[in-house]
């Protein structure tokens, strides 16, 4: 009654319990969309079981240790149960009450996205029905093992329904995954944790900056293809090289302190310039530093191989060199490599929360061979 009453005409409500296929982007604007399970399959969910899983190292080597969010508080972290993951995604025990008590019916009309119920058994959860779409819900330890067991199964599956990867529930200092191991694979929800900032956040910004910034980006067309499936853990041809030329940085000495970095001299920056993609792409590179210049000048040129630019993101940061302490972060953006244009560009920088810099601005070249 309250979503009804709220929401009114805003709300998409499906005709039917079943859709063959899911409405168009252009058909869903500015509607709200309640997609969750049904209210018989919500309560059986609470006596289901599933391992608990750890997931797997990611490419740190290459991305470099986490930037600390000063917000973010230290915790020890505790072993996750089936029912905290459950819980995640489940609605609140009020909800499961206000079920018993006989509005079934009424609170199930209005489910216009329904949330299929798992059976822990990946080849039944991706199987694809033919007569109806629905929407899945993975945590991010068993998609990160389904995709090494079932990736073709997988992107099979988004090209009819939706997936959704949550973040585990041991990342309770709000810390995020890489979110290209969903894109990679075509999932098209991809929840992050909006608390805690860092490199895996950016991505996400980085991401839906594309399309003018409207939240919504296209999955590639060769996710979408049935006739060959898409690997992205194979060696794949390089279809493009990116030139990346940095020039030289500017700005800070109008948004910081003159004591921000160094108390006693002007500031040594770097850059690091990287993709991040599938793993064939993904790399970082760095310029020499710039010592005592708070207008450095690297007049740096890097070059990307890339097999897979429609899911590749340009990676910029910028850091203040300091050989007693730990490097001082002084700005970073991400952009999407398939909106790069040719040319000499100026690329604002962000802050640590993705707000952008005022002043702070890069002198770069992008050049595609």
């Amino acid at each position: 009654q309250m979503v009804k009453e709220t929401f009114g005409d805003l709300l998409h409500l499906s005709e039917s319990e079943a859709m063959p296929v899911f409405p168009s982007p252009e058909d869903l604007r500015g509607k709200i969309i309640i997609s969750t399970k049904p209210p018989k399959e919500y309560l059986e969910t609470k006596s289901s079981k599933e391992e608990a899983q750890n997931g797997s190292a990611e490419e740190e080597s290459v991305w470099g240790d986490e930037i600390p969010d000063n917000k973010a508080q230290v915790a020890t972290a505790r072993q996750v149960s089936e029912k905290d993951t459950e819980r995640y995604v489940e609605e609140d025990e009020e909800m499961e009450k206000k079920v018993q008590q006989g509005v079934n019916g009424e609170y199930k009309s209005l489910i216009s996205i329904s949330l299929t119920r798992r059976k822990h058994d990946m080849d039944q959860d991706l199987k694809v029905d033919p007569e109806k779409v629905s929407r899945m819900s993975l945590g991010e330890a068993a998609y990160e093992k389904a995709t090494i067991t079932h990736g073709s199964e997988i992107i099979k599956f988004t090209q009819r329904n939706l997936l959704r990867i949550f973040p585990k529930t041991t990342r309770i200092t709000s810390s995020n995954y890489n979110p290209l191991m969903g894109w990679r694979y075509g999932a098209q929800m991809v929840a992050a944790n909006m608390q805690g900032h860092g490199r895996k956040l950016w991505l996400t910004q980085g991401m839906f900056r594309a399309n003018g910034g409207c939240g919504y980006v296209k999955k590639p067309d060769f996710l979408m293809n049935t006739d060959k499936m898409f690997d992205p853990r194979s060696k794949l041809p390089v279809k493009t090289r990116l030139k990346v030329t940095v020039y030289m940085g500017d700005g800070w000495r109008f948004d910081f302190r003159k004591t921000h970095f160094d108390k006693c001299s002007p500031p040594d920056f770097y850059a690091r310039v990287g993709i991040a993609g599938v793993v064939a792409d993904t790399m970082m590179k760095e310029t020499k530093v710039i010592m005592d210049n708070w207008i450095p000048t690297w007049d740096h040129e890097f070059e990307f191989p890339l097999s897979v630019p429609e899911l590749a993101l340009l990676r910029v940061e910028v850091h203040e060199s300091d050989n007693h302490q730990k490097d001082d972060f002084a700005g970073q953006t991400c952009l999407p490599v398939w909106e790069l244009r040719s040319g000499i560009r100026s690329v604002r920088l962000y802050a640590r929360d993705g707000e952008v810099l005022r002043s702070v601005k890069l002198l770069m070249r992008f050049e595609f061979s």
